[in-house]
């Protein structure tokens, strides 16, 4: 009987080893993966991804959009026939502009940047089919759309307009509420649209 306790013991206390070891692996191979997963990252925040030039006419993925430049011109007035503010004139970017997701959205704030033409303000965006301001975009109909910048009557005009197109990248959930959502926001390309002085685009 005492030889069967010290058998007990001795396997029980294998056991007792061989799952502290396996909770130790467990735990060196998790503080492993966090390692591996943040060195990963500050190599990106140090070593970004080039920004690839897109050529105007050319479709950009951009996380919850799809965005094509057209064409570019400067402009008198605003798209809904209202004037210019004074001491001001437009330039006006056309798109086609669609909504790869699921719901109806307006988040379209900062997706477009113009780098070349300083005191530009904008843009505001509006509808090419009616001539009001973009409310929302319905999930995979894409619209034509008119992007507009106010800028300084003064304020030289380039050949073309240079424009980024910003990004986000999709997580099923935050690190915060756990929630789902768009994050990161990020350029995703850059693109010269040439600008037509003479008038408004098509």
């Amino acid at each position: 009987m005492a030889d069967a306790n010290r058998t007990l013991s001795k396997l029980r206390a294998g056991f007792s080893r061989q799952s502290l070891k396996a909770k130790l692996l467990t735990g060196i191979g998790g503080f492993a993966a966090a390692a591996i997963s943040l060195g990963v990252s500050l190599y990106q925040l140090r070593n970004p991804a080039p920004v690839p030039n897109i050529t105007a006419g050319q479709t950009i993925e951009a996380g919850r959009w799809l965005v094509t430049p057209n064409s570019a011109a400067l402009a008198t007035a605003l798209p809904d026939g209202r004037p210019v503010k004074a001491g001001r004139r437009a330039v006006v970017l056309e798109l086609l502009l669609a909504n790869r997701t699921e719901r109806t959205s307006n988040a379209v704030t900062g997706i477009l940047k113009l780098t070349n033409i300083a005191g530009a303000e904008g843009p505001d965006f509006y509808l090419v089919r009616d001539k009001e301001r973009l409310m929302a975009l319905q999930p995979r109909l894409p619209e034509r759309l008119q992007a507009v910048w106010t800028l300084p009557a003064e304020a030289a005009l380039p050949k073309a307009l240079e424009l980024t197109v910003a990004g986000a990248t999709f997580k099923p959930k935050d690190s915060l509420y756990a929630a789902p959502g768009w994050f990161n926001p990020h350029d995703v390309a850059r693109v010269s649209v040439p600008l037509d002085a003479a008038g408004s685009p098509g």
